[in-house]
């Protein structure tokens, strides 16, 4: 896959950054301005939620699991169709256990309009 431009790269390292930062204070007022107005948030279960209704769930939910990302590599980024795609690896720090995974976020026009997280095979 081509990589893409070194400033798209920036750009889309420091949303993605931003949105686990936010995602972990619970800041849903940054999340949203990180956000497309029609994200897909995958969850685990397969589910879709959408917009900013999603963005108010997943806080929620990371609430009431007391759950944290947390970032343990290097980002990929790659350029897909229309978009810029980061992966990045993390653990998933729930209550006093841990995942591992990697979170998926599409990037369209300097906002995140996908985001899932990967569980770990």
């Amino acid at each position: 896959m081509p990589r893409a431009g070194v400033s798209e790269v920036g750009a889309a390292l420091e949303t993605t950054r931003l949105f686990i930062e936010s995602f972990n204070a619970r800041d849903v007022e940054t999340l949203r301005a990180t956000v497309t107005d029609d994200v897909e948030l995958r969850t685990p279960q397969g589910a879709t939620l959408h917009g900013y209704d999603g963005v108010d769930d997943i806080v929620r939910a990371a609430v009431n699991m007391d759950l944290l990302l947390v970032r343990r590599g290097p980002e990929q980024v790659d350029e897909i169709e229309g978009a810029t795609r980061v992966s990045v690896p993390l653990r998933e720090l729930v209550r006093k256990g841990e995942l591992h995974g990697t979170a998926e976020f599409e990037i369209r026009d300097g906002r995140i309009a996908a985001f899932e997280v990967v569980p770990a095979e």
